[in-house]
């Protein structure tokens, strides 16, 4: 805003200056480029293009998204992933509407400051940004209360550690994801999304629900496959490893021979189609 109520003054003064002295064709091609010129302002004006901005919270999307007043695109938290929301066309994932509630007590209809690190956009367009509001930094509560686990993606990492510290004290606490996975049911409206394994690949990009029996499965250094019969695949990244660890999971001792439940994105690797789960609460044995 301060970029965009700065920018019309020496404009101004100038088509004032064009308009008393100059000539008529000079006047014409000045006008034009200043016109052109004081709409690019007016457009950077309402973008994020400084380290940081103050911006009213006007709507709260979910546990890590929200849109501000002052800018088109939608907010997203930067370092933190909450769980996803669930919405007529797509799945919920445990304690998804608990972390909106949450991130709504905290920012909406609030005036909250947007700190923006080294990429300020997402490859949806939103806008990157760390949240801070009456003294609070948003997205560390967020994951303090483990209503969100720590995602920081480089070069945004410049409140790294302290995210991290959040988590260990989530987890310390057992605290919403990191509590009794029994106890983390997903919403009951999830049913309208679920999918057999072998319709998988009619469903690539879309967000599902799939049961079935998982019946066999690979791992290297980097990655652990889970096979769920012969037609869909679970990979875990060796980077989320820890997660299953800490609540005393071995995804290939646990899961295989057993049905599951599984919620998240298909996409498709080598011409199968396949679902990355991250975290626990994306994958429940139904036994």
């Amino acid at each position: 805003m301060r970029s965009r109520r700065n920018s019309k003054v020496p404009i101004f003064r100038l088509l004032k200056q064009i308009l008393l002295h100059g000539s008529k064709k000079r006047r014409a091609s000045y006008l034009i480029f200043i016109l052109l010129f004081a709409a690019l302002s007016i457009y950077l004006g309402s973008e994020p293009n400084s380290t940081y901005g103050y911006y009213t919270v006007d709507k709260v999307i979910d546990g890590d998204t929200v849109i501000v007043k002052e800018i088109d695109p939608h907010v997203r938290y930067l370092g933190i992933d909450s769980p996803e929301i669930l919405t007529d066309d797509s799945p919920g994932d445990p304690l998804s509407e608990e972390a909106k509630r949450f991130n709504e007590r905290l920012v909406y209809g609030k005036r909250v400051k947007l700190e923006f690190d080294r990429e300020k956009y997402d490859s949806y367009g939103r806008v990157l940004a760390y949240v801070f509001v009456d003294g609070v930094f948003v997205n560390e509560e967020l994951v303090r209360n483990g209503l969100a686990r720590a995602l920081v993606i480089k070069p945004n990492d410049r409140y790294a550690d302290v995210i991290y510290r959040a988590e260990e004290e989530a987890k310390r606490e057992r605290k919403g994801i990191w509590g009794n996975l029994s106890k983390l049911r997903p919403p009951p409206e999830n049913t309208n999304f679920l999918i057999k394994p072998f319709k998988a690949s009619e469903y690539v990009g879309q967000r599902v629900v799939v049961r079935g029996k998982i019946v066999g499965y690979r791992k290297s250094k980097k990655v652990l496959v889970l096979n769920m019969e012969g037609d869909l695949d679970i990979v875990i990244f060796s980077d989320n490893w820890d997660e299953f660890e800490f609540f005393g999971i071995a995804p290939e001792r646990h899961y295989v021979g057993k049905p599951v439940e599984v919620i998240g994105r298909v996409t498709v690797y080598r011409g199968k189609p396949q679902i990355i789960v991250n975290h626990p609460i994306s994958i429940r044995s139904l036994m």
